[in-house]
C-alpha cells in the first residue's frame, strides 16, 4: 500500500507541453532511458512493501506514455501483467528509511524504472494503439415489448441507420459469447468481458442501454386499422479502453402503422435515432480533442486520484479560458489532460501562461526543459 505525497515536474515542448506531479518524487536520468520514483510504502513485511514500490513505479511510468498520440489497450490485462512482471523493468531499488509499527513495515524507497525496456516490451505485447479519428462502435441493447424481453431487438437496425447518418462506423460482431440484447451496464462482469472482446476486435465505443416498447392504442384511420406503439430509449456510450461513460441520453417516441411490427420498428428507430442525433455530434467533437494529440498542450499529473484529477481539470478550465480542458486518460495515479484552443485564440506567451497556471493550481515547484514538438514522440523530464 502507498501513502500519497505530491511534488510537481513539468514536461514542456515547443507546441505541446506536459506537467507531472509525483509521489513523492520522479525524475529522469541518463539518456531519457530511466526514471527515478520515490515512494512511501508499507506492507506486512519488508519484501511486500518493496514489491509494492516496484509495482507502483512501473504503473506510474506507464501512465505517462499517454502523453503522445497513442493509448493503451487491455488495461485490466496490462495491470495483471505489471503485477507479475514488473521486476523486468526495475533496474534498482534503494531503501531511504525504514520503520516498523503494529506489525507493519514502513519504507521510503527510490525505484529506477527502465523506460526503454518497458516501452519496447509493451509494444511487443501490442498494448499500444493509435485511436481512430472516427471510432468503431458496437451495439448491445436490451429491448422489451410489453415488459417481455425479445430475442432480436428491432431498435438495433435503427441505431445502425443513425450511426451511418452521423458518420460513426459500427462493428456488427465482437468475439464474445454475450448476446446483443443486453444492457451491458446492468452486469459489470459481462461488461468487462465485452470491453475486452471489443478491444480485440478494434472497437473503441460501446453503445448500450434499453428500449421499452408498449402498445398504446388500436384505432381506424381512413378505414384502415392502425396499431400505435410507444418506445422509451435510454442509451449510453462507453469507452472500450477504460470502461468510462462518455455520453448518454433518453427519448420517448410514438408511431403507428397498419402493420404492428412496422409500428414497433418506426417507434424504436425514431427514439434511438433522436437520442443519437443529440449525443453523437458532441461526443465526436470531444473524442477528437480527447483521444488524439491534435491539441496545443498535453498536461500529465502524477500522484492524484480521479477525484483530485477532476478538481485540477476544473481549475485549469476556469483559469485558462478560452482553452477547453479534456481528460485524456487516468492510469494508476497519472492523469493526462488535453488542452484545446479554439482557432485563432492562442496568443504569443500562452505557453508561459499555462506554466504559471500550473504553478498556482498544482504545486510550488516547477522545472522546465525542452521537450517534444508536434512530430516528435521523445520527451524530457527533469527534477
Amino acid at each position: 500500500m502507498k501513502r500519497r505525497t505530491v511534488r510537481l515536474l513539468f514536461l514542456a515542448a515547443l507546441v505541446c507541453a506536459s506537467a507531472a506531479l509525483a509521489s513523492a518524487q520522479a525524475s529522469r536520468i541518463g539518456n531519457d532511458q530511466r526514471r527515478i520514483y520515490e515512494f512511501d510504502v508499507f506492507g506486512p513485511s519488508y519484501e511486500a512493501a518493496l514489491e509494492q514500490a516496484g509495482v507502483h513505479a512501473v504503473r506510474s511510468a506507464i501512465g505517462e506514455f499517454y502523453c503522445s498520440e497513442e493509448m493503451l489497450l487491455a488495461r485490466s490485462l496490462l495491470e495483471r501483467y505489471v503485477e507479475n512482471y514488473h521486476q523486468r523493468f526495475v533496474d534498482s531499488q534503494k531503501i531511504l528509511s525504514r520503520r516498523e509499527s503494529q506489525g507493519m513495515v514502513y519504507l521510503r524507497v527510490t525505484t529506477i524504472v527502465n523506460l526503454h525496456d518497458l516501452e519496447q516490451d509493451l509494444r511487443e505485447k501490442r498494448f499500444f494503439y493509435t485511436p481512430r479519428r472516427r471510432p468503431y462502435a458496437y451495439v448491445s441493447i436490451a429491448e422489451t415489448v410489453e415488459g417481455q424481453a425479445v430475442d432480436e431487438p428491432v431498435s438495433r437496425a435503427g441505431v445502425h441507420e443513425a450511426l451511418d447518418r452521423l458518420l460513426l462506423r459500427h462493428q456488427d460482431e465482437v468475439p464474445t459469447s454475450a448476446p446483443v440484447n443486453l444492457d451491458l451496464k446492468a452486469d459489470p462482469t459481462v461488461l468487462t468481458g465485452v470491453l475486452e472482446a471489443a478491444q480485440r476486435a478494434g472497437v473503441e465505443i460501446l453503445i448500450t442501454g434499453a428500449v421499452a416498447l408498449t402498445k398504446t392504442q388500436e384505432r381506424k384511420i381512413h378505414f384502415d386499422d392502425y396499431t400505435f406503439y410507444r418506445a422509451q430509449a435510454d442509451l449510453t456510450l462507453i469507452r472500450a479502453d477504460d470502461g468510462r461513460v462518455v455520453a448518454q441520453g433518453a427519448f420517448l417516441s410514438d408511431a403507428g402503422h397498419t402493420d404492428p411490427d412496422m409500428a414497433k420498428r418506426l417507434a424504436a428507430a425514431h427514439a434511438v435515432g433522436t437520442v443519437l442525433d443529440k449525443i453523437v455530434p458532441s461526443f465526436s467533437e470531444e473524442w477528437d480533442r480527447t483521444m488524439t494529440d491534435n491539441v496545443e498542450y498535453q498536461v500529465a499529473v502524477v500522484g492524484v486520484s480521479p477525484d483530485e484529477a477532476e478538481v485540477i481539470r476544473l481549475r485549469l478550465q476556469t483559469r485558462l479560458t478560452p482553452a477547453r480542458v479534456y481528460r485524456r486518460s487516468h492510469f494508476e495515479d497519472v492523469v493526462v489532460f488535453n488542452l484545446y484552443y479554439p482557432p485563432d485564440t492562442v496568443r504569443p506567451g500562452e505557453r508561459q501562461r499555462v506554466e504559471e497556471t500550473l504553478r498556482e493550481v498544482i504545486s510550488p515547484q516547477l522545472v522546465i526543459t525542452p521537450g517534444r514538438t508536434r512530430k516528435q514522440i521523445r520527451a524530457v523530464i527533469a527534477s
